[in-house]
């Protein structure tokens, strides 16, 4: 089940036409259930399910419950708690009945709704780790939630928060519950929200920080992962219909489809894609590698200039908000060429690089720890105030002799300084950091090695709100699943009690993770340098003109400084700052496709 949404009220006139608009994310059926006071809705991908009755929304005595997503232990709880269902959304609401804690027993994606219809009460999930997303918002004495910010826009219509451009500048996303538009939110990953009627009550608690630190070898750590991601790469293989793997070249991706190899007697489709002429960037030749490894299908493709272009304008018809993310653009591509050849499902190697600090920028953030413990800093901070730099490094210091938190996810790109020399609207500094305050106020209470607040705020903040975003909205956009076995909710539990001077090896990163591939792939895939997705989009966007198009948009929607524009754009041509212009440009080309 693909995409869900809900009216509790009366204003029901464009329901069906907010409702209709998320029909991509499931196109093998659909189903409302509908009373004065409450409307729901879901469209369905069948995966396991085809030719079977729809089940959702489900109305079951006092309360209908309706979900997105993949529950993979039903049958485990079904067994264990002898509950009285057959399928995953009965399982759901018989726990919830019997009063479980869904968050807690529940292991998988989803996005889960449950209405009491004689109270009028309303309890909204989202998984650990945030795979499914949930959306809401309250308009003329209703609330509206729905998989996708489109279907709230039928009703409420497109109004742009400026204020949260400073939180979609400086990660390339917003953090939850904050979208980038006006009065619609997003329930964090491993929350519950409460609607009584009249107020929204919202609760978190992933509990990670509270698990006990007792893994302290790394031979001990690799052994469990490996018992632990062979089980989730075997629960994420769906039976009886195409499937593939996508596949970088990179070890975790790898080491999926190696896994999955193992766990199915049919030859794995392996899905890659490259960029011919630019050998720096293209990474099929590892892919490859890999792909003769397992005997596998292997399926390349080649994305070129008007590739990007055209699928961002596909894009762009389908997106909520932007996702300041080059890489989105090839992924919906590699996908979109997946689906085309019969595929429903992608397993992915996403989650890892976060729980097994995979980033070097880890390293150096480590580093600049240190700098908060120098002695007699007073001179060198008064210099740093009156020596002014855009470079990252003159930020991390500032912060570093302030004692400020100096990590702020791997997802950062705009400083609160950079930004206020580039948004009319100005910001205290520090601003950036607020999404993030409760994050770094449950770690403080942890009393963790900062190892692990490194760690955890990327599992909120690039995982949660920059991927996996990412992922779900361009795989659901062509009607594929994406699954992450890295993301098990038992691997993402188990990586919180390894020790963190196990977790992180400055001299050798990932170990774990390279320990469990040394049974499964070459040495030359293991050992080979990190390389981030990366391809020459601004060159590309360089090429086209692409700097008059953020100056279009600012002409219209007055948010930035025509300064400061010029800067980054005379930089950008120098080879600096790209990471910066991404952001600006899917954002102009965005407001001016959504205001057209």
């Amino acid at each position: 089940m693909c995409s869900i949404f809900g009216i509790l009220g009366s204003n029901q006139e464009r329901a069906i036409d907010a409702f209709n608009t998320l029909s991509h994310r499931g196109e093998d059926g659909s189903k409302i259930l509908k009373g004065n006071n409450y409307f729901f809705g879901s469209h369905r991908l069948a995966i396991e399910s085809i030719g079977e009755n729809q089940n959702q929304p489900l109305e079951d005595g006092d309360y209908i419950a309706i979900f997105n997503g993949e529950i993979y232990n039903y049958r485990d709880l079904i067994n264990k708690y002898k509950l009285n269902a057959s399928d995953e959304i009965e399982t759901i609401l018989e726990l919830f009945v019997a009063k479980y804690n869904l968050n807690k027993l529940l292991k998988g994606m989803y996005a889960i709704a449950i209405y009491s219809k004689s109270s009028g009460r309303l309890w909204l999930y989202r998984d650990l780790v945030g795979k499914k997303p949930l959306y809401w918002t309250i308009h003329d004495n209703n609330f509206y939630f729905a998989s996708e910010i489109k279907a709230i826009n039928k009703i409420t219509n497109f109004r742009l928060d400026k204020r949260a451009l400073h939180h979609y500048l400086g990660y390339g996303t917003t953090v939850a519950p904050t979208t980038i538009q006006k009065d619609i939110y997003k329930v964090p990953p491993s929350s519950r929200l409460y609607f009584n009627g009249n107020s929204v009550e919202l609760e978190s608690s992933d509990g990670l920080l509270d698990l006990k630190i007792d893994i302290k070898t790394k031979i001990e750590a690799a052994a469990k992962l490996e018992v632990k991601l062979k089980s989730a790469v075997d629960l994420r293989i769906p039976k009886g219909i195409k499937w593939g793997v996508l596949l970088s070249g990179g070890l975790d991706s790898s080491l999926v489809a190696a896994l999955s190899n193992r766990c199915t007697k049919e030859r794995i489709n392996l899905f890659s894609i490259g960029y011919e002429g630019y050998s720096n960037y293209d990474e099929r030749i590892f892919a490859k590698e890999v792909s003769k490894h397992l005997d596998a299908n292997f399926y390349s493709f080649n994305f070129t200039k008007d590739d990007f272009f055209n699928t961002l304008d596909e894009m762009l018809q389908v997106i909520d908000d932007p996702i300041g993310d080059p890489a989105q653009i090839p992924l919906y591509f590699l996908i979109k060429k997946a689906k085309e050849q019969g595929v429903k499902v992608l397993l992915s190697g996403d989650g890892s690089d976060e729980l097994f600090l995979g980033y070097r920028t880890y390293k150096e953030y480590l580093m600049m720890e240190r700098v908060k413990e120098l002695p007699y800093a007073n001179w060198l901070k008064n210099n740093l105030r009156s020596n002014f730099s855009q470079n990252k490094e003159w930020e991390w210091y500032k912060r570093a002799l302030q004692k400020e938190v100096v990590f702020r996810s791997s997802a950062e790109i705009y400083t609160d300084r950079q930004l206020n020399l580039l948004l009319r609207l100005q910001a205290k500094d520090g601003t950036n950091f607020k999404p993030l305050s409760r994050y770094w106020k449950t770690f403080e209470d942890s009393n963790r090695d900062i190892i692990d607040w490194y760690s955890y705020c990327d599992l909120k903040v690039q995982l949660a709100e920059f991927f996996l975003t990412k992922i779900d909205r361009v795989s659901m956009a062509n009607g594929v699943e994406v699954r992450s076995p890295f993301i098990d909710s038992e691997i993402v539990k188990l990586a919180f009690t390894i020790d963190s001077s196990i977790r992180f090896n400055p001299t050798s990163v990932k170990d774990i993770v390279k320990e469990v591939a040394k049974n499964y792939l070459p040495s030359t895939i293991i050992t080979r340098k990190k390389k981030g997705l990366n391809y020459p989009f601004i060159e590309w966007i360089l090429e086209e003109d692409g700097i008059d198009t953020i100056f279009k948009a600012n002409k219209e929607f007055r948010i930035f400084k025509d300064e400061h524009l010029k800067y980054l754009s005379q930089k950008a041509k120098s080879g600096k700052f790209k990471q910066h212009l991404f952001p600006l440009y899917i954002l102009s080309r965005w407001l001016l496709n959504s205001s057209s």
